[in-house]
C-alpha cells in the first residue's frame, strides 16, 4: 500500500519539483529590507541582469527566492541547465488551469514534514530513468476522471491515518 502511494505522489510531484528547482520557488523567508543589488554576487547579478534596472523594487521576499535561484541556476552543470529550460518551456505551456494544479501540489509538498519529503526525494532519485519514464507515461494516459479518483483515495487515506486509534 504504501508503494502505491509512493508512486502516486512521485507521477503527482516530479513536475512540480523540477519547477521549483528551475525558479527556486522553495526558497525561505526574506529579510524585511530586501536584497541590494551590490549584495549580489558576480554569478547571481549575471544570471538577474535583465532585473537590474527594477530590482529594488521588487518586493523583499521575491528578491530572497530570485537571489538563491540565481545561485542555484550558477551552480548547475551545462545538462542541469538543459534540462531545468525544458522544465520550464513545459510549464510555461501548460493552461492556467494546469499551473495553479502544479503550484498546489508544490504546496502540498512544502506542507509535508521533512523528513517525508526527504525520503520522497531519496526513493524518486534511486529509480531508474526508465521506472520514473514508465510512472510519467501511466499518469500521462489516465483521464481526468481516473487521476482524481487517485488523488481522492490518497486523501481518503490520510485522512485514516491522522485519525485516533
Amino acid at each position: 500500500m504504501m508503494n502505491k502511494l509512493f508512486s502516486g505522489l512521485c507521477r503527482r510531484l516530479w513536475p512540480v519539483l523540477a519547477v521549483a528547482l528551475a525558479l527556486g520557488l522553495a526558497a525561505g523567508s526574506a529579510a524585511a529590507e530586501g536584497i541590494a543589488w551590490s549584495d549580489l554576487n558576480s554569478q547571481q547579478q549575471q544570471v538577474l541582469s535583465p532585473m537590474k534596472d527594477r530590482w529594488d523594487s521588487l518586493p523583499p521576499q521575491r528578491q530572497e527566492r530570485l537571489s538563491k535561484g540565481a545561485a542555484k541556476w550558477a551552480a548547475m552543470t551545462p545538462e542541469q541547465r538543459a534540462k531545468a529550460r525544458e522544465r520550464l518551456a513545459r510549464y510555461k505551456k501548460l493552461s492556467p488551469e494546469e499551473k495553479e494544479l502544479v503550484k498546489q501540489r508544490m504546496r502540498e509538498f512544502r506542507e509535508l514534514p521533512p523528513e517525508q519529503r526527504k525520503a520522497l526525494r531519496e526513493r524518486w532519485q534511486k529509480l531508474t530513468p526508465e521506472q520514473r519514464a514508465k510512472f510519467v507515461a501511466r499518469w500521462k494516459s489516465m483521464s481526468p476522471e481516473q487521476r482524481e479518483r487517485i488523488i481522492h483515495r490518497r486523501m481518503e487515506r490520510k485522512q485514516r491515518a491522522q485519525r485516533p486509534r
